[in-house]
């Protein structure tokens, strides 16, 4: 297995580890990229008293590598740093060398987390194989030989990958697959199978096609059974779309759909089709070969942009009149949302200021599971008011920028009250004087009785 006959000098050159993140090794005209991922493993072991399992996490680093071209030029490999951290070295995809060809091929890890390798978490695990005897495809697989899970996750969430990882049991290897603190010790490793899911949180509009990304890679290349199911409440999983390569038998329910073709690509997206709101909630991507699987999950959530519209878009009020402002809020996914009235300010070196007396209604829900609501201004009109701005800003997840609906209010003074009295009195005086004309006019015109 690994190096064959070749010199244990030729085989670190092979590997072409490095002692820094990021790190490039020259040889000749070809390279090899190797990085270093600081890790975690997790494991446990029986307390003596108690007799109960205590879970156990150890400092690890998992050694990458991504292979160029052979240049058959020999160079000093580089050593690791001089501490007792237990390292997981990947085995690379190519030979790297003709006197050490890696005859057993493992899958290139570095082709699928090569992105921000600054900001990746990584987790080891033992998978519990025990007593199992693992038939891959292509290669021999001996009983006493170690497996292991690793998970490697994008810390912003962009992408998420499991890769199944096979430590050989070789004369020269001791107590395979176990870790103890504070002594160093090399696990070379190879890499059969990886699934990658991305993003880590996928969001899409209600009644839009949504597609949940699963990529895959195994070596050597072997036929691939895909299933995708949801995880449900109480641990239940429904069954989405499963695809057995033994038998070419395809099981799956209404819109949700895979491309067979893509399939021995290492393709495995579900495409489904019209998003509703109970589409919400955790995939699973599994990929098995013979009796191996490897899984990831996607987390699918619906948002729906709310539409905002205030109840004019201008007012002409005269001083001292009240006015109410609504804003409405319709069709928005998820519930929460936040909205509130702004005076906006004429001196725009100002802040804006937020409006107290403002009523929210009540939230409603409609036929296809989205919300809607408003909230109002009571607006009482003064001269301070006239040519005044006043701006609905509304702030939902679903935005990555703020909605904002302003009204442009007009106030007119209001009729003095001294004039008004004024003009009533004129009236009176008018009045009387009209009355006391009819009367002296109707006594001059009746005829005197002589």
């Amino acid at each position: 297995m690994g190096c064959g006959a070749a010199p244990a000098a030729v085989c670190l050159l092979c590997l072409g580890l490095l002692g820094s993140l990021n790190g490039i090794a020259t040889e000749g005209s070809s390279f090899r990229r190797s990085w270093q991922l600081p890790c975690v493993f997790e494991t446990s072991k029986i307390l003596p008293l108690s007799k109960e399992p205590e879970a156990v996490r150890l400092n690890t680093r998992l050694l990458l590598s991504t292979a160029g071209s052979t240049a058959g030029q020999r160079s000093q490999p580089e050593n690791l740093p001089p501490d007792n951290i237990p390292s997981f070295v990947v085995q690379g995809s190519q030979p790297v060398h003709p006197g050490c060809l890696l005859t057993e091929p493992s899958v290139d890890i570095v082709q699928y987390v090569d992105e921000d390798m600054d900001m990746l978490e990584c987790r080891i695990s033992s998978a519990f194989v025990k007593d199992t005897q693992i038939v891959w495809p292509g290669r021999e697989v001996r009983a006493n030989s170690s497996w292991f899970t690793c998970t490697i996750r994008h810390t912003a969430g962009k992408y998420r990958a499991t890769a199944i990882l096979l430590q050989e049991q070789t004369e020269e290897t001791s107590n395979p697959g176990q870790l103890f603190p504070g002594i160093a010790k090399q696990s070379h490793v190879s890499a059969l199978l990886l699934v990658r899911t991305a993003p880590v949180l996928l969001t899409s509009a209600l009644a839009r096609d949504v597609l949940l990304h699963c990529t895959f890679s195994t070596r050597p290349q072997a036929g691939a059974s895909v299933q995708w199911v949801k995880l449900q409440r109480g641990g239940y999983r429904k069954r989405l779309f499963a695809y057995d390569a033994s038998s070419g038998q395809v099981e799956r329910v209404a819109r949700a759909e895979v491309a067979l073709e893509e399939i021995p690509k290492g393709e495995a997206s579900l495409l489904l089709r019209n998003m509703e709101l109970r589409d919400e909630g955790i995939y699973l991507c599994m990929v098995s070969v013979a009796s191996l699987t490897a899984e990831q999950t996607i987390q699918l959530q619906a948002e729906e942009k709310p539409t905002v519209t205030t109840s004019a878009d201008s007012l002409l009020l005269v001083e001292g009149e009240q006015q109410k402002l609504v804003c409405s809020l319709k069709h928005y996914y998820p519930h929460t949302i936040r909205a509130q009235w702004l005076r906006e300010p004429k001196d725009s070196r100002r802040v804006p200021e937020v409006m107290q007396n403002v009523l929210l209604s009540s939230v409603q829900q409609s036929l296809n599971g989205t919300y809607s609501s408003s909230v109002s201004l009571l607006l009482t009109a003064s001269l301070k008011d006239h040519g005044q701005r006043y701006t609905c800003l509304v702030d939902h997840t679903s935005l990555q920028a703020s909605i904002r609906r302003s009204v442009t209010v007009e106030v007119r003074e209001a009729a003095s009250t001294a004039w008004l009295l004024l003009l009533i009195l004129v009236l009176i005086v008018c009045l009387v004087g009209a009355l006391w004309y009819y009367q002296k006019v109707s006594s001059t015109a009746k005829p005197k009785p002589y």
